[in-house]
C-alpha cells in the first residue's frame, strides 16, 4: 500500500508540471507574433517622447514665502493694549484679504512697470521661441502710440550691430533711430554687451501691452496659499520658462505690497494731522479770548481769591462738574466730527479714529469708510475717476458718510441728555450760593469755561504728539522669510513621468489592439482553448501545408507534416487497440477544416505502414478526395448501392504509395441520405474490411448533415477535425456533447492547420513525445528544405527549448 502512494505521488506531481509547462508554452507561442508590433509601438513612443521634450518649452517652479504680522504685533507698543489706538491698528489681519490684494490687477501692475515688463523680447527658433530676460540685446523704447489700450508686436532680424529689418522687409533700419510700426513710433537700441551669436537666430519677436494687461496675464500664473492653517505665512509661487524672471516677480511683488501698507498708514496718519491742527489753531482763539474776560473781569471788580468763601458748596460742585466736562468735552469732539464730516471738501479725506470717541459702532464705521478711502485712492492711481468700480467706491462711502453722520447725531444727542442731567445735578448745588455774590459766580463760570477749552486743548496737543510718533515709527506688517528661489531642474516637462507615460501608451495601445483582434475572434486558435471546452482527448496536431497538392505522405518523405502523420498513426494505436481490421470515421463540423485532407494522407501513413488501406469517399454531397488526388473517376459507392456495380469495380490504386486504395463516391444522388440508409452499405463496408487492412471512412461534416451518424455504426474509431482559425468555438460544444453522449465511437480530435506562429510548430500530441524539427549542415531548424530566419522564429525555438 505505502509503496504504491510512494510511487504513484511523484507521477503525479510531474504531470502537473508537465501541464502547466504545456499551458505556459501554450500562451507564450500563442501571442510572440505579436513581439515585433509591440516592439515597434513601444520604441516608437519612446521616440515620441523625446521629440516631445527636445522640442517643449521647459517650466521652472519658483517660490518665496511672506510673513502677515497682525497690525498690534507689528507696532512698537503691542505690549501696550493703548499703544494699540496710537498705531491706528486693528487686532487681526483677515488673510483671505491680503491674498487677494497680493493678487490685485493694480498690485501686479506696479510690478510690471517696476520690471518694466510691457516690453517682451523672444528668440525665434527653428522649432519653438525662447523668452528672453535681463540679457537681452536689444532695447525697445516706445516714443509715441496710437492706442494706449491695445499693445502691438513685431519681429526684427538682426543683419549686424548697425542694422536690422522688420516683419521680414527688405528695409534695413538702423539703432537709435526712430521707426513706425503702424501708427506707433519706436527707436531701439543695441546692448552691445550682449552677442548675437549665443542666440539660437538673428530672429526676435519684440511685442509691448498696457500695464494692465500684462498684469492681468501675470495674475493668473502667481500662485498664492497659506502655508497651513494655523500659520500667517503665505506661501507665493510662480511657474516661468526664465527662472530670473520669476524670482525678480516675487521679490518685486513683496516688495511692492510692502510699500503700499506704509503708505496707507502714513496716509491716515497725515489726514489726523491735519485735523487736529486744525481744531488746535479753533481752540487757541477760543482760549484766548475766555482768559482775557477773565482777567478783565477780576481786574474789575477785585476779586482775587474767592475760594474760602464758597468751599462747602463748591465740594458737591466740584464732583458733578467733572463728568459735566467729560460730557462737555465728547459733545464738543462730536459736534467738530460733525462738522468735518459734514463739509464737502472732506468728502475724500479719511476720519481721524483716535479722539477719544468709545462708541464701538462708530468706530468700526470709522474704520470701514477709511479703508474704502484708501481703496479708492489706490485704484485711481491705474484708473480714471470715471471708472464704474470708483463710482461704486464713491457711491459706497457716501452710504457710509451719511451712516456714520446719523451715528454721531445718536451719540450726541445721548451725551446731550447726560449733561442735562449733569446740569440739573449742578444747578442744585448752585442754589445754595445764590446767597453769594453774583461777581463770584460770574468768575466761576468763566473759570469753569476756561478749564474746559484747556483740557481739550492739552488732549488734542497730545493727540497730535502720538501721531507724529506712529507716523515716525511706522512699520510693514509684512515680512520677507525666503526670497524667491528657482528650482534647477524643470516641472514640466518631467522627463521621467513623460517617458513612463509614453511608455504605458506604447504597451498599452498594441495589447489593446491585440486583446480587440482576440474578443473579435470566435476562431479556434489553439490546443488549450480545446482542451477547456471538451473532455475529448486530442489525438495531434497536423501543421499548415503549403502544397498544393493533397498527397504530401509519400514513400520517401521526411517533411514535417509527413512526420505528423505518422505521429498521429502511432497515437491511433492506442484507439484502436488490438483492432486487425480498424474502420476510421473521420468527420468534421462543417466544410472547409481540411476533412479530406487529413482522411487521405491518413491512408497513405497506414499504407506507407505495411497495412493495405482504402478511403471510403462517403462526402457523397462534395467529394473531395478522388479530385484531390488527381485520379479518374470511376464507378463509385452510390453505384454499388443502386446494385448498377460490384465491390471489385470500385478499388482505385493510388499511384506512387503502395498498398493505398480509394473507393470513389460515384455520381452524386439527389437523395444522399436516404441512399446511406440503404442495408447494401453494411455489405460494402463488410467487403471492405475483408479486403483491407485499415478502412477509413470520409464522410459528410457532422454539423451540416447526418451522414456521419448514420456511418457511425460501422465504426470503431473516430477522429473529429478542428481546424485552427476556420471552426467556431461555439461548435466544440457540439464535439463535446457528441463525445460524452458516445454518439460517435472513441471520438478524438485532431487539430489541423496548426502555424507556426501560434499553435506550437512541431508541439507535443496526446502525451506520448515531441517530435522536432530535423537539423541541417548549418545547425538551423529545417521544413520544407527551408531554414527558419528571424528574431521571432529565434525566439520561438528558444522558448520551446525551455517549456519542452
Amino acid at each position: 500500500m505505502n509503496e504504491n502512494s510512494n510511487g504513484t505521488a511523484p507521477q503525479v506531481v510531474a504531470n502537473l508540471n508537465f501541464a502547466q509547462s504545456s499551458e505556459m508554452r501554450d500562451f507564450i507561442m500563442r501571442y510572440l507574433k505579436y513581439l515585433p508590433w509591440i516592439i515597434v509601438c513601444f520604441t516608437l513612443s519612446l521616440v515620441i517622447a523625446y521629440i516631445r521634450i527636445r522640442y517643449t518649452v521647459p517650466i521652472y517652479h519658483v517660490q518665496s514665502t511672506l510673513l502677515i504680522k497682525n497690525d498690534v504685533e507689528s507696532s512698537a507698543g503691542s505690549k501696550d493694549p493703548r499703544m494699540g489706538e496710537l498705531f491706528m491698528a486693528q487686532s487681526t489681519t483677515n488673510l483671505n484679504n491680503e491674498i487677494d490684494v497680493l493678487r490685485s490687477t493694480p498690485v501686479i501692475a506696479r510690478v510690471v512697470k517696476d520690471l518694466g515688463l510691457q516690453v517682451s523680447y523672444y528668440n525665434k527658433g527653428s522649432v519653438r521661441s525662447s523668452l528672453l530676460y535681463k540679457d537681452v540685446p536689444f532695447n525697445l523704447q516706445v516714443l509715441q502710440l496710437q492706442d494706449s489700450l491695445n499693445g502691438f508686436g513685431f519681429v526684427i532680424a538682426a543683419i549686424d550691430n548697425q542694422r536690422f529689418t522688420i516683419d521680414k522687409g527688405s528695409t534695413a533700419y538702423s539703432y537709435g533711430v526712430p521707426f513706425k510700426v503702424g501708427n506707433n513710433t519706436c527707436i531701439i537700441t543695441r546692448n552691445v554687451g550682449i552677442d548675437l551669436k549665443i542666440f539660437q537666430t538673428r530672429d526676435f519677436y519684440i511685442s509691448w501691452q498696457p500695464a494692465i494687461d500684462a498684469a492681468r496675464g501675470l495674475a493668473g500664473s502667481i500662485r498664492i496659499a497659506q502655508l497651513n492653517d494655523f500659520a500667517s505665512i503665505l506661501t507665493l509661487s510662480i511657474e516661468t520658462e526664465n527662472v530670473a524672471l520669476g524670482q525678480d516677480m516675487l521679490n518685486t511683488l513683496m516688495a511692492v505690497y510692502d510699500s503700499l501698507i506704509i503708505e496707507d498708514k502714513n496716509r491716515i496718519a497725515i489726514n489726523t494731522m491735519n485735523f487736529i491742527d486744525d481744531r488746535l489753531s479753533s481752540l487757541r482763539d477760543s482760549l484766548g479770548g475766555v482768559e482775557g474776560n477773565l482777567r478783565n473781569f477780576m481786574e474789575r471788580n477785585g476779586i482775587f481769591d474767592i475760594e474760602g468763601q464758597s468751599k462747602l458748596y463748591m465740594t458737591g460742585i466740584s464732583e458733578g462738574s467733572k463728568d459735566l466736562q467729560t460730557s462737555i468735552v465728547q459733545l464738543n469732539i462730536l459736534d467738530w466730527l460733525i462738522e468735518y464730516i459734514s463739509k464737502p471738501e472732506n468728502t475724500y479725506n479719511a476720519v481721524p479714529t483716535n479722539l477719544g470717541i468709545a462708541e464701538p459702532s462708530l468706530l468700526q464705521l470709522f474704520t470701514e469708510y477709511n479703508k474704502l478711502q484708501v481703496q479708492r485712492e489706490t485704484n485711481l492711481k491705474t484708473t480714471t475717476p470715471d471708472n464704474p468700480m470708483i463710482k461704486g467706491l464713491e457711491a459706497s462711502l457716501e452710504r457710509l458718510r451719511q451712516n456714520m453722520l446719523q451715528a454721531l447725531q445718536n451719540v450726541r444727542q445721548a451725551n446731550l441728555i447726560t449733561r442735562n442731567q449733569l446740569l440739573q445735578q449742578n444747578n442744585q448745588f448752585q442754589g445754595q450760593l445764590k446767597a453769594m455774590p453774583g461777581k463770584s459766580q460770574h468768575e466761576l463760570a468763566i473759570q469753569r469755561q476756561e478749564q474746559i477749552l484747556q483740557e481739550l486743548y492739552y488732549f488734542l496737543l497730545q493727540k497730535k504728539l502720538e501721531t507724529s510718533i506712529s507716523s515716525a515709527s511706522t512699520i510693514s506688517n509684512s515680512k520677507v522669510v525666503e526670497p524667491a528661489v528657482g528650482g534647477l531642474l524643470p516641472v514640466s516637462p518631467n522627463h521621467n513621468s513623460l517617458y513612463m507615460t509614453y511608455a504605458l501608451i506604447g504597451l498599452i495601445i498594441p495589447i489593446a489592439i491585440i486583446v480587440i483582434i482576440e474578443l473579435m475572434s470566435d476562431k479556434v486558435s489553439n490546443r488549450m482553448e480545446i482542451q477547456k471546452a471538451t473532455d475529448a482527448p486530442i489525438l495531434g496536431e497536423i501543421g499548415h501545408s503549403e502544397d498544393i497538392k493533397t498527397l504530401v505522405v509519400t514513400t520517401n518523405s521526411r517533411r514535417f507534416i509527413a512526420e505528423q502523420f505518422r505521429i498521429i498513426r502511432t497515437n491511433l494505436r492506442y484507439i484502436t487497440g488490438k483492432n486487425e481490421t480498424p474502420v476510421i470515421l473521420v468527420t468534421s463540423s462543417f466544410s472547409g477544416e481540411g476533412k479530406s485532407f487529413i482522411s487521405t494522407n491518413m491512408g497513405a501513413v497506414m499504407a506507407l505502414a505495411g497495412k493495405k488501406t482504402v478511403v471510403m469517399e462517403f462526402d457523397i454531397r462534395k467529394p473531395k478526395i478522388i479530385s484531390g488526388l488527381d485520379l479518374k473517376r470511376k464507378m463509385g459507392i452510390t453505384n454499388y448501392i443502386i446494385g448498377s456495380a460490384s465491390f471489385d469495380e470500385l478499388p482505385v490504386k493510388v499511384e506512387g504509395v503502395d498498398n493505398f486504395y480509394v473507393i470513389p463516391c460515384g455520381p452524386i444522388p439527389p437523395n444522399p441520405a436516404e441512399l446511406l440508409l440503404s442495408p447494401r452499405l453494411a455489405e460494402l463496408i463488410q467487403y471492405a474490411k475483408r479486403n483491407f487492412e485499415v478502412v477509413i471512412l470520409d464522410t459528410a461534416p457532422i454539423g451540416l448533415v447526418s451522414d456521419a451518424i448514420n456511418l457511425a455504426a460501422f465504426a470503431d474509431c473516430t477522429i473529429y477535425i478542428v481546424r485552427r482559425g476556420h471552426t467556431p468555438r461555439r461548435l466544440l460544444g457540439l464535439v463535446n456533447d457528441l463525445y460524452m453522449n458516445k454518439k460517435l465511437p472513441s471520438l478524438s480530435i485532431l487539430l489541423n492547420d496548426v502555424k507556426a506562429d501560434g499553435g506550437q510548430y512541431g508541439g507535443y500530441y496526446g502525451g506520448y513525445g515531441y517530435y522536432g524539427y530535423g537539423y541541417n549542415k548549418d545547425g538551423g531548424y529545417f521544413e520544407d528544405g527551408k531554414l527558419e530566419k528571424g528574431l521571432v522564429n529565434r525566439m520561438r525555438k528558444t522558448i520551446t527549448r525551455w517549456f519542452g
